[in-house]
């Protein structure tokens, strides 16, 4: 399955078509491929996972192997909400298409009328220059809104 996948992005890239990696916000889980427990890149002292809000809050590191330049990603796990309207659920996003993510050094700040915003340290390559550019992903959590909304 692994192979169809990254075969059908390959020829996305290679006609033009859009395809997810290339962007820069969050989807949910169950759209996306890449999403997958396979997917979960965990150093040997937890690198790779990160938690906030008391731990309601989870930022994973997933890593796809291709294509070669844009295999990782995160996943964000947060409540569907604060409880007023029925037992907390879990919501799951998936950002998808770097070449380095680097969930331990993800910055956060808290803002109670806002939500919690994070700053992911992200990169890729561009595979025509072999230049590095910076893809640092920003984005609001709203944990009592069950919300993600990238910041710019």
């Amino acid at each position: 399955m692994r192979i169809v996948h990254s075969l059908l992005l390959v020829s996305a890239l290679a006609f033009g078509a859009p395809v997810q990696a290339q962007t820069n916000g969050f989807v949910p889980c169950d759209e996306h491929w890449a999403a997958n427990m396979t997917t979960l890149f965990v150093g040997e002292n937890g690198e790779g996972i990160r938690s906030f809000y008391n731990g309601s809050v989870l930022l994973l590191r997933i890593n796809t192997e291709e294509p070669a330049f844009l295999p990782e990603g995160v996943i964000l796990l947060m409540p569907d909400g604060d409880g007023s309207e029925g037992p907390i659920g879990r919501l799951c996003f998936v950002n998808w298409g770097f070449g380095s993510v680097d969930v331990d050094e993800t910055q956060s700040s808290y803002d109670p009328a806002r939500g919690l915003a994070l700053t992911i340290p992200a990169g890729s390559t561009d595979p025509s220059t072999y230049e590095s550019m910076d893809r640092t992903i920003r984005v609001l959590v709203n944990v009592g809104a069950g919300s993600v909304t990238p910041l710019n």
